[in-house]
């Protein structure tokens, strides 16, 4: 019976093939779309986790949290380094990292960013370790930077302040486990290593600056009156220069951020349901062409002394087959795009897992192949009772 329902398959390509299709591309939009937003919303949330405040130049609240958390964007102000000694007398505050991002890049490609050594506490490495902040030119690489070019620890990698003919020359002495972040794709180095490609540029005065403080305090409460406590302060510089800071809690700002990639999400799954929706009408239409045409072959194969039962095996074992094969190229194909869409997503601060599946994309592939085989089971079970030699 299997034998003949693949011979009776490739008779019918074009119809299989445009069930295959359909099935695709429903099944594999819905899991896709399922899978990115997860992965976005596991991500963020997960990064946000690590500080309880951050402290940056006076601006947008959304600009602070992507840039310091998920290293977006190049930010434009700064505040002094010297700001952090008043930050560290304060009693509520267990542990506060620097973080200056500039316009330093690895092969015009990978972000360089200047950070306290602490930053490396919450993290794993894959070998190595975290650099020291009495050195300089002293890098830890993401594991995405280190994997595509070939880098070990003890090499030395050239890096430059923009598109400045000056560049340095820094010693990889760590190198990041894969997260699926953004950090897999940075280079890490001591701030005071930024300040001197800075310099370069002919910003000696500002050179000694930063574009963020990240704080964990002793306690929750602790972050919220110390955000409310340093929010919109003015600091003042060793040169008499006046800045304003403020101060959030990027826990809140991200679940801002997520509310509103929560509507995307409702969006997107919709679209996907009508386009299952969609599915289930072109396969069932094709279904019930297919028992049309293929009155004369079953009329054929009963004259023959086939069973209308065997007959129904026969064309359940054939859409079975489409189902499974149309759900495994689905996977396949969502795993496919994944892979495809993961360097232009980074810059949202998510590097996407083509490795990681959710429960629930099992639950909508086992779903669609249901679908795929329902309607024959309808139209071929119909059709025996209407036939009096069912037997």
């Amino acid at each position: 019976m299997f034998k003949f329902a693949l011979k009776n398959m490739a008779i019918k390509k074009v119809q299989i093939i445009l069930v295959v299709l359909s099935i695709i591309v429903s099944a594999g939009v819905a899991i896709l779309a399922y899978n990115v937003a997860s992965q976005i919303d596991d991500g963020i949330t997960n990064n946000a986790s690590y500080y309880s405040v951050i402290v940056g130049p006076a601006g947008s609240n959304t600009d602070l949290a992507m840039n310091s958390i998920y290293f977006t964007g190049n930010p434009m102000e700064t505040i002094p380094y010297s700001y952090i000694d008043t930050l560290k007398q304060d009693n509520t505050i267990n542990r506060v990292i620097p973080l200056s991002i500039g316009g330093g890049t690895y092969k015009n490609q990978y972000k360089v960013v200047g950070a306290g050594a602490d930053l490396f506490l919450t993290k794993k490495f894959e070998s190595g370790g975290a650099f020291n902040d009495n050195n300089d030119c002293e890098v830890v690489l993401g594991y995405a930077v280190a994997q595509r070019n070939k880098i070990k620890v003890g090499d030395e990698i050239q890096v430059g302040h923009g598109n400045d003919a000056h560049s340095n020359k820094l010693k990889v002495v760590g190198i990041l486990t894969q997260t699926y972040s953004t950090y897999d794709n940075i280079v890490f180095t001591q701030v005071k290593t930024l300040w001197h490609l800075h310099e370069h540029e002919g910003e000696e005065h500002h050179s000694h600056n930063v574009y963020a403080f990240l704080i964990s305090t002793k306690s929750l409460t602790g972050a919220s009156d110390l955000a409310k406590r340093l929010n919109n302060t003015v600091i003042t510089d060793e040169h008499g220069e006046n800045y304003t800071i403020q101060a959030i809690e990027p826990t809140g700002i991200v679940r801002a951020v997520l509310d509103d990639l929560g509507d995307t999400k409702y969006i997107t799954l919709v679209l996907c349901a009508i386009i299952l929706a969609m599915n289930i009408l072109v396969i069932s239409i094709i279904t019930l062409l297919n028992m049309y045409n293929s009155k004369k072959e079953i009329s054929l194969m009963r004259l023959i002394g086939i069973s209308m039962n065997r007959i129904n095996l026969l064309y359940i074992i054939q859409n079975s087959i489409i189902g499974l094969v149309s759900t495994i190229l689905a996977f396949g194909a969502s795993r496919l795009c994944l892979f495809l869409m993961s360097d232009y997503v980074q810059d949202m601060g998510v590097v996407l897992n083509y490795g990681k599946i959710y429960a629930l994309e099992f639950v909508i592939l086992i779903g669609v192949f249901l679908i795929s085989v329902l309607p024959t089971i309808i139209c071929t079970y119909s059709m025996a009772r209407k036939d009096s030699l069912a037997e």
